[in-house]
């Protein structure tokens, strides 16, 4: 009993990691190629050399709307020092996107995740959920959820990064 027991904690042990996230803390970001809301394509490599905060969101979503003029300010206040803000929205429909846009706009890029397949690839579990990545591609921090209370946190990672080469 002792041994079947040990097996299935050490088979959870091994297989979790791979089910939990696919874009896991320390790892490369997924790579991407989507459409802005004009059509343009943005690559993930496009935003190598940057600190990038991803921010995976819906427009059904209320804490989105919480966090989308905080994400904005932090772009206005940190864009110059080579930080960017990619909102990757995962609702169905891009005219929702376009719609919700024309009442909230924002300064940063917006991408159409249609499909689902970047967010998939990211293992999103909950909305919104954003990844600080740093200069280098790899994956800093993950946020799920969003609070006024998380902006202190994210505003020290991106300054943290900011810094680094």
């Amino acid at each position: 009993m002792k041994i079947a027991a040990a097996a299935l904690i050490l088979s959870c042990l091994i297989i979790a990691p791979f089910k939990a996230y696919s874009a896991e803390i320390g790892g490369m970001a997924p790579s991407f190629s989507l459409k802005d809301i004009t059509g343009n394509t943005v690559t993930f490599e496009s935003l190598k050399g940057k600190v990038v905060f991803l921010d995976f969101w819906g427009t059904w979503c209320g804490p989105c709307k919480e966090e989308f003029p905080e994400l904005d300010a932090l772009y206005k206040k940190y864009g110059k020092d080579g930080f960017e803000v990619v909102g990757i929205s995962v609702d169905k429909s891009e005219s929702n996107v376009a719609e919700y846009l024309k009442k909230r706009p924002v300064s940063f890029t917006i991408l159409t995740n249609t499909k689902g397949d970047v967010a998939e690839a990211y293992g999103i579990p909950g909305m919104p959920t954003g990844f600080i990545i740093g200069k280098d591609g790899v994956i800093r921090y993950r946020h799920v959820g969003f609070s006024k209370a998380f902006l202190p946190v994210y505003e020290k990672e991106i300054v943290e990064l900011l810094k680094k080469p």
